[in-house]
């Protein structure tokens, strides 16, 4: 059978005025996930990315670090969902980034609010009542996802690494394993930057090997474990 990797994007820039970007800490998790594929001798014969800077980003460091020249094509179906806009709908008063920052400064856990409302958000959004007020429902958002895997998976090649972010892999997870809406939400909040989630298939079926994978910062740096 054939493989699928699946690897969530590095730490992104939360909180600064361009979030697409890797931070310093993402380069390193790209890069060290490189080195850990080289070492466990997975070698890639073809790569999929979205189209969002911190998938590129999180590519190139990865596979320099494995020595691949692959060049990943881009598939706009693994793009993340606008979580800025989600976040937004949930709570207008809270879309400039300044008043957001001074609301969760009142709080002894600032990461640990964003979460809370973060996740009321998706709830929101995810409910299908107020789907006009959004450029994608979550269907759309679901469906787009579900269509990405299956084109990749018509590819002739047998060893694929596919960059993406933590929504785009828990829904095809989800699919993956026929659960509910629901429980791919909560997959989504526990899967690891530069984490592989490993799909096998072949032309009759596709299955789950293994989920958001991160033993390859078990024994580095802890600050290399990242959610967000």
């Amino acid at each position: 059978m054939a493989a699928i990797y699946l690897i969530r994007h590095g730490q992104a820039s939360f909180g600064t005025a361009n979030y697409d970007q890797l931070s310093e800490r993402g380069i390193q998790q790209a890069a060290a996930l490189g080195r850990t594929l080289r070492e466990r001798g997975i070698e890639f014969d073809a790569a999929y990315a979205g189209t969002l800077q911190r998938h590129a980003q999180t590519a190139e460091h990865c596979l320099n670090a494995m020595d691949s020249g692959l060049q990943p094509v881009k598939l706009p179906g693994l793009n993340e969902y606008d979580h800025e806009e989600v976040f937004a709908r949930h709570v207008p008063e809270l879309t400039e980034k300044a008043k957001l920052a001074q609301y969760l400064a009142q709080f002894p856990n600032p990461h640990k609010t964003f979460q809370i409302e973060f996740e009321k958000a998706v709830k929101r959004w995810r409910s299908g009542d107020f789907d006009p007020e959004y450029s994608e429902s979550w269907l759309q958002f679901r469906s787009r996802c579900i269509d990405a895997i299956q084109l990749i998976r018509t590819q002739p090649a047998k060893s694929i690494a596919v960059f993406s972010s933590g929504g785009p892999i828990a829904t095809i997870t989800g699919h993956t394993l026929g659960i509910a809406d629901d429980q791919i939400v909560e997959l989504n909040w526990n899967i690891i930057n530069c984490s592989v989630t490993c799909l096998l298939f072949n032309a009759e079926k596709i299955s789950l090997r293994y989920f958001n994978d991160f033993s390859h910062f078990d024994a580095g740096d802890k600050a290399l474990l990242t959610h967000r």
